[in-house]
């Protein structure tokens, strides 16, 4: 899946800002919640923020998971959450993450950082977590996660942190006979609305588990078995599942009618004023004959930090006689404004419809709506985007299988849903690319990842055979419009321990790390992009002549079994993706082909020792160039070639407490652009207890 962080200087920012708004918020929480909800008692009311009549499956407590901080396991959380008379509740983690890296082949220019030997990957991810919730009335909660970082450089203050890491969370919750309310302020919360309006990414199966992520828990041989079973390595920390967002949102469910809603006002990550957030272009200058005069930019020539706010909602229906069936309109709007008297503004909107209905025993789940972009330098235009996806069961099609099918106009422009946006390149250049962005152009996208300026159709089968799981995903698409010069696609077998080399998220960015002898790579939150030029572009504009097709295939085998008595798993992965100036069944390499790329991840984990798991890792990922690609010194087009060898072990000393170690191998060249080449091994070691 793709994952998302903010930087931690964005939220120590946005935690340090004092708002009325949200103190007249708490007050009214505080207030509303003296009255007694409907048909509950202190002893049975739910104060997580829920807002259904009965209490909600293990993966339904958003609210509940959000507040409790870093969801650990749902074990885990519930046990420390399960007493309702308790009003304060403190609990959290360690996490010492040892890294170490040595790149004997170096990119140019990086020394003297080839070896580099730290507490912490350059992320910044809480070595100390500790969670707060309180419980002042049986229907309001509030949270505080606080964040603790050192360095261990042996002095006071250089690199330490303890601070609020997601601020001070507030929920509250009121049950009436009309319906159930819920309301959230402050700090920074964790939310989606929907795919195509605030929404992630996500992607079960499709990638290695070998590095663990900051989140997992103590979990042993449970987190293999999960993935083999669901695709799922751990519960985790649902923030990751969502987009972070700070302001205001109200929610009510069970209404008459079986109606729901949700209104919210803030801000995100890409709203949060980073592309551009300070500059103001209609400043005046300092010195005139009158003598010094405060220009836009603040007193003294200061910079300010300009508004920009997200706003919307949605409203949803539900129906059909086991009350298993939505549809609803959702309705997003980001504001930025872009001078002090806020005449200006980039503004981008959209509304859509959701559903999810099941006929026959089909389910069908789907987003179709427009949306526009505007800005003073360019005209808003609206554009559709449209999707649909049909859940078969065995019965019609032997194996379950999935069919999605859309179109996403170049105009429909996001940067908060899942829809992969930045292929249109007169939006790019207006709006620029916020720091851990992905890249731009057209991407090579895996099965299921929508990119705009496309039409196409995935599928995807599951079936079994013994000890055997496998799963088989195919797409192909085509561009509505010849529009971009570039291609984006991903490094996926070294790609985090490169992003921990080239930081995605350096303090004060605000554009994404470009990096790499020829300055194509792109890092972003544990992975690394490379933007590819195209040639067959008109020679006058520089603008693309052909309209592109792109090809995915993706590929899992999994086996679980065991082997002299112990827990023995083995996990294969492969994805392959072309793009071509013709249509193709599959992925291929021809004289019509501008880029082709494949990966092959196999994992293999083995209980050594009852809690004792041995790790590896194999990967190998190959990019091949076409003609209309650029060329390197020899004259011939990019041909890459990397593979990343890792060894480890997972070893649970206690209940609540693991170690960690991973240590990896990699080389990377390309056979074209002869400076392109690194080689390297990095280790990290990982302590992380519960409490």
């Amino acid at each position: 899946m793709q994952m998302f962080t903010v930087p931690t200087k964005l939220i120590r920012d946005l935690c340090n800002k004092r708002n009325i708004l949200l103190c007249a918020v708490f007050a009214f929480i505080c207030v509303g919640s003296t009255f007694t909800a409907v048909g509950q008692t202190p002893d049975t009311a739910i104060a997580e923020g829920d807002t259904t009549d009965t209490a909600p499956s293990p993966l339904d407590w958003n609210n509940f998971h959000t507040i409790a901080g870093i969801a650990y396991d749902e074990g885990f959380v519930r046990e420390k959450m399960q007493r309702p008379d308790q009003k304060l509740t403190v609990f959290g983690y360690y996490r010492f993450f040892g890294y170490g890296r040595n790149m004997t082949t170096p990119f140019p220019n990086l020394a003297p950082f080839e070896k580099a030997y730290s507490v912490g990957d350059g992320y910044r991810e809480p070595m100390l977590s500790l969670n707060v919730v309180g419980r002042p009335t049986p229907n309001t909660t509030f949270g505080s996660e606080l964040y603790m970082f050192t360095p261990y450089l042996g002095t006071y203050l250089d690199g330490n942190d303890f601070t609020t890491n997601l601020g001070i969370n507030f929920y509250g919750n009121f049950r009436t006979d009309y319906g159930n309310f819920g309301i959230r302020a402050g700090g920074i919360h964790w939310y989606n609305l929907s795919s195509f309006t605030i929404g992630l990414f996500q992607v079960l199966d499709r990638f290695t588990i070998f590095d663990r992520t900051p989140w997992e828990g103590i979990d042993n041989t449970v987190r293999y078995d999960n993935y083999f079973n669901t695709g799922v390595a751990a519960a985790g920390d649902l923030r990751w599942n969502n987009q972070a967002f700070q302001g205001l949102i109200l929610n009510g469910g069970s209404l008459p009618l079986d109606f729901a809603f949700d209104i919210f006002w803030g801000r995100t990550q890409p709203a949060s004023g980073l592309p551009g957030g300070l500059e103001d272009p209609f400043f005046m200058p300092q010195n005139l004959a009158g003598g010094q005069v405060p220009n836009y930019l603040g007193m003294a020539g200061t910079a300010r930090s300009l508004p920009s706010i997200v706003s919307g909602g949605k409203l949803e229906k539900t129906f059909g006689a086991a009350k298993d069936q939505k549809i609803g309109y959702n309705m997003f709007r980001s504001a930025s404004v872009l001078d002090s008297i806020q005449q200006t503004q980039r503004v981008y909107q959209i509304h859509t419809m959701t559903l999810d209905l099941n006929v026959a025993d089909i389910n069908i789940t789907g987003e179709l709506g427009a949306g526009a972009y505007r800005s003073p330098t360019y005209q808003e235009q609206w554009g559709e985007a449209l999707m649909l996806r049909f859940y078969l069961p065995e019965k019609y099609t032997g194996v379950p299988m999935d069919f999605q099918v859309y179109q996403i106009s170049p105009d429909f422009f996001n940067q908060n849903g899942e829809i992969f946006t930045n292929g249109n390149p007169a939006i790019v250049n207006d709006i620029g690319l916020i720091p851990g962005a992905l890249g731009a152009g057209g991407q090579i996208s895996q099965v299921n990842q929508l990119v705009h300026n496309r039409r196409g159709v995935n599928a995807n089968a599951r079936f079994e055979k013994g000890i055997f799981k496998f799963n088989v995903g195919w797409g192909i698409a085509h561009e509505m419009e010849a529009l971009s010069s570039s291609l984006t696609y991903l490094h996926r077998v070294n790609g985090l321990a490169l992003s921990r080399v080239y930081n995605p998220f350096p303090e004060g960015a605000v554009a994404p790390t470009r990096f790499g002898p020829y300055n194509r790579m792109i890092s972003f939150f544990r992975g690394v992009s490379e933007v590819v030029n195209v040639t067959d572009v008109d020679p006058a504009t520089g603008e693309a002549l052909s309209r592109k097709w792109y090809n995915s295939v993706d590929l899992q085998a999994k086996l679980s079994t065991e082997l002299l008595g112990k827990s023995f798993y083995v996990f294969y992965l492969g994805t392959i993706g072309s793009a071509e100036s013709q249509a193709s069944p599959i992925p291929s390499i021809g004289e019509n082909t501008y880029l082709f790329t494949q990966a092959h991840e196999f994992d293999i984990y083995y209980e050594i020792f009852p809690k004792f798991l041995f790790t590896g890792y194999f990967g190998v990922e190959t990019a091949r160039g076409g003609r209309f690609t650029d060329f390197g010194e020899n004259q011939t087009p990019r041909d890459q070639f990397g593979t990343g060898i890792g060894i480890g072990f997972d070893w649970a000393v206690a209940e609540n407490a693991g170690i960690y170690v991973r240590h990896r191998w990699m080389d990377y060249r390309d056979r074209s652009f002869i400076e392109d080449r690194y080689a390297g091994r990095e280790i990290t070691i990982e302590l992380k207890t519960f409490f």
